[in-house]
């Protein structure tokens, strides 16, 4: 028995200190920090948004017209958030994927919501005399909303570190290859914006990295000679690395593949171990789906691969297997895939047909055969 004046062990434990970073928000399963992905429905379907740490495997389509889609969103909402942003492309010039990001419809609300606290309210009279919220409870914002026929401003583009990689800076790319430049530009860039976890100085922002048609004949064509024989150095290299450098920092990653070029299963299948998040759009363009009925409100299959469980036992459970996307005038959004009522208009679920009636019954208004009537 310990004497009066010993002194315990125990600590009260002090509030967890939480990382406030524009942008972002903790998740309510599990608290691991979120960003979002420019698409609420896509948000949705990932949880909530993507995990800081984490990397998107996106399967582009066919023509890569939507997946490119799916990248501008993932940049504005960098944008408009304030985020470091890290381009990599070798197919199309990252400076004509940055030009052409779709533009923020936000701007206006944010105008009412400042300019309307000015204004006396008229309807609710009696608050009048409540105190205005502080104006920098609104200023985070987790998503945005986006206007695809528009374009953001380059005012807006210029504001934010952003780093570009088209490969020109590369000397020797036959030797060396685009893979481990960008690797090493990759850790630069965490480097010098002191966001490795391992860095103890405080952080206030997160990096978006995207690399656009990984993979592609323009990044090595390495395994058009090497696939049968299930050799992928360099890529599966680049890949490791990039997941070694993304699960140490703030940052998280989007990645988009045409994995309908590669003709041998075992390498997309690779990819989508590494990744922690995986989708892949199937475009009912050019196919026989497009003129098909069931389809006739949608543009394209929407494929849930994986799901990761990043802090949680249980990856996020889905209420539905059958996803659709579909691109509005001015926006792209996943539903799920709801079949119509009649696939034929000229088939009534109401009608009934004869051959279910009961035998020897007959309907209100038909006469009875001869040797029936009584």
């Amino acid at each position: 028995m310990s004497g009066v004046g010993a002194v315990s062990s125990f600590q009260k434990r002090g509030k967890a200190r939480v990382v406030s970073i524009p942008g972002a928000r903790p998740s309510v399963h599990n608290s691991q920090l979120l960003l979002s992905t420019g698409m609420p429905s896509l948000d949705h379907l990932l949880g909530g948004g993507l995990p800081v740490g984490s990397i998107l495997l996106l399967e582009q389509d066919r023509h890569d017209v939507y997946s490119k889609l799916f990248l501008k969103y993932y940049l504005a909402e960098g944008v408009m958030s304030g985020h470091m942003l890290t381009l990599a492309s070798l197919d199309e010039s990252p400076q004509t994927l940055m030009a052409t990001l779709p533009a923020s419809t936000d701007r206006d609300a944010d105008e009412d919501s400042t300019t309307g606290t000015d204004r006396q309210m008229t309807i609710a009279w009696r608050y009048q005399n409540q105190s205005a919220p502080p104006a920098g409870l609104s200023s985070n914002r987790f998503s945005h909303s986006f206007d695809l026929t528009g374009t953001m401003e380059e005012d807006q583009v210029a504001k934010v570190d952003t780093c570009l990689f088209d490969g020109s800076e590369v000397e020797s790319p036959a030797s060396t290859g685009y893979y481990w430049p960008l690797l090493q530009h990759i850790e630069r860039r965490i480097t010098e914006g002191g966001l490795s976890t391992a860095c103890n100085k405080a952080k206030t922002n997160v990096m978006r990295l995207a690399v656009h048609s990984l993979a592609s004949p323009l990044w090595g064509w390495e395994f058009s000679r090497q696939e049968k024989d299930h050799q992928w150095h360099r890529l599966t290299t680049f890949f490791y690395g990039l997941r070694a450098l993304v699960r140490s920092s703030f940052c998280v990653c989007l990645v988009t593949v045409p994995s309908h070029l590669f003709h041998d299963t075992a390498l997309i299948r690779r990819l989508q171990s590494l990744a922690d998040f995986v989708v892949r759009l199937e475009s009912f363009q050019g196919s026989d789906k497009e003129t098909n009925p069931i389809f006739k409100d949608y543009h394209g299959l929407f494929h849930v691969v994986k799901l990761a469980a990043i802090n949680t036992l249980v990856p996020p459970q889905l209420d539905a297997t059958d996803w659709v996307f579909k691109l509005r005038r001015r926006r792209m959004v996943i539903e799920r895939l709801h079949l119509p009522p009649e696939l034929s208009e000229t088939v009534s679920r109401s009608q009934e047909d004869p051959l279910t009636k009961p035998r020897g019954m007959a309907c209100m208004g038909e006469k009875l055969p001869r040797n029936l009537e009584f």
